[in-house]
């Protein structure tokens, strides 16, 4: 049953942030869900995971998002295709930054600004190691602490 179950969520992300290539650093939605039950609007957790997607098809696949910065402008209609206008900001060795604007009927209705940054040993620490000390439950009682 939980098989099952992970093979549903799998078929629905797929389709849910699924896009499809229609020139270099643009990408079109192939299926758009409605933001409620009888809405005709896009569901706008639907907009952000779709421009992530876009933006992620444009880098290498050692970065990963670490800044992501959202702008809702109109709402979306699911029954027009939204296409993601991937602008490539910079490529560096460890970051990447992408502009992603998502159009429907040639109007600007969504944009984020999403930096990535390659995984990288940590160089410079701004804080001790926290010490190593006994868990809650194995610390004196407070009112005994203070009688001594």
């Amino acid at each position: 049953m939980a098989e099952k179950k992970e093979e549903e969520l799998d078929e629905l992300l797929k389709t849910f942030l699924n896009l499809e290539e229609i020139d270099v650093n643009i990408y079109r939605s192939t299926h758009l869900l409605p933001g409620r039950k009888d809405g005709r609007r896009v569901y706008g957790g639907q907009v952000v995971g779709q421009a992530l997607m876009a933006a992620n098809k444009t880098i290498p696949s050692e970065f990963h998002p670490h800044s992501f910065h959202c702008q809702f402008i109109a709402p979306g209609d699911i029954s027009r295709p939204i296409i993601y206008d991937v602008t490539r900001i910079r490529d560096g060795k460890s970051f990447c930054s992408r502009l992603v604007k998502a159009l429907q009927n040639g109007i600007i209705i969504f944009t984020t600004i999403i930096s990535f940054h390659i995984s990288e040993l940590d160089s410079i620490r701004h804080q001790e190691p926290i010490p190593d000390l006994d868990s809650p439950d194995e610390c004196e009682d407070a009112s005994d602490f203070f009688q001594r």
